[in-house]
């Protein structure tokens, strides 16, 4: 990881990490206790951000965005041993240098993350907000609902279309882990498939839910049911875990909770919405950051 102090933070020059001469330049400035990128063009400030450390993603090398479009990425960094880094994409196009997408990548390490899934759109990532889903720290576990982005000639954007999938695969590999560090196999093959919801409830149910001795099958329950609702199938993830868990085990509710919670505050939460049929569980939320349906499932004590 990318580590900094804050005196290193404080100490760092101007840097132009992205130049397109007249179509705009985009330049790291000291703020603070950490940085503030800027794109500008004829002396006005176009777009900015501030976190705690910019550097070119992947050298500066050229990231297909679609359409055999190209941008060049830019990462922000919050600091911390655990988070953040959000992938920012610019493109020079007729009128000049455009900001088109911020990708929260959420604490995936972005020398290790694929963008681009076999067979998929040119971008998938997932959605950081289900990061450190039952415990707030640390190897917390993440449940990688997924976005696919559509390069619209203007932007990148979510690409609804593309994210109703059918359950068999909201059930496979639709959403997956970013992460795909050398010498791992790749992320569709280290993720759990079911061949259709009721095998999936089956088995769910087989497992230990009251003594598990390693990850909660509540976690794998709520993979399952964020995975369907991103795919557009918000009232089948919500029979199948209902289904599944056992009657007296406690966490459904907080699991529910927790779901809807997320989702409101998640930047693709109009996306996730448009996806799904109007009225559709869980989905009906007001994003309140700091509330405690948030954090529900930690309670539970399940690490």
């Amino acid at each position: 990881m990318w580590l900094f102090s804050s005196h290193e933070a404080l100490a760092q020059p101007r840097r132009t990490l992205l130049d397109a001469g007249a179509a705009g330049r985009v330049a790291a400035v000291p703020q603070g206790m950490g940085e503030e990128l800027r794109l500008t063009r004829n002396g006005r400030t176009l777009w900015k951000a501030r976190t705690q450390r910019f550097t070119p993603f992947r050298d500066g090398a050229p990231v297909p965005i679609g359409d055999d479009a190209t941008a060049i990425g830019i990462i922000g960094w919050t600091g911390g041993a655990y988070c953040c880094w959000t992938l920012h994409l610019f493109r020079q196009g007729s009128a000049g240098l455009a900001h088109i997408a911020s990708l929260p990548l959420g604490k995936r390490d972005p020398d290790e993350i694929r963008l681009a899934p076999p067979d998929g759109p040119a971008i998938q990532i997932a959605d950081a907000g289900f990061d450190f889903w039952e415990a707030p720290i640390s190897r917390a576990a993440d449940l990688h609902p997924t976005i696919p982005f559509r390069w619209s000639g203007r932007a990148l954007e979510p690409d609804i279309a593309a994210m109703r999938r059918p359950v068999a695969a909201a059930l496979g590999t639709a959403c997956i882990e970013m992460a795909a560090p050398e010498g791992f196999p790749p992320p569709e093959q280290r993720v759990t498939t079911y061949a259709d919801p009721d095998t999936a409830i089956a088995a769910l149910r087989a497992q230990d839910w009251r003594s598990p001795g390693g990850r909660h099958p509540g976690v794998e329950a709520a993979r399952l049911a964020t995975c369907m609702i991103y795919a557009g199938h918000a009232a089948e993830a919500q029979r199948l875990q209902r289904a599944a868990w056992p009657a007296g085990v406690p966490g459904l509710a907080e699991t529910e909770r927790q779901i809807a919670a997320r989702i409101a505050c998640s930047p693709f939460a109009a996306a996730v919405r448009a996806a799904n049929a109007p009225g559709a569980p869980l989905l009906g939320g007001r994003c309140q950051p700091q509330g405690p349906d948030q954090v529900a499932v930690f309670s539970l004590g399940w690490r």
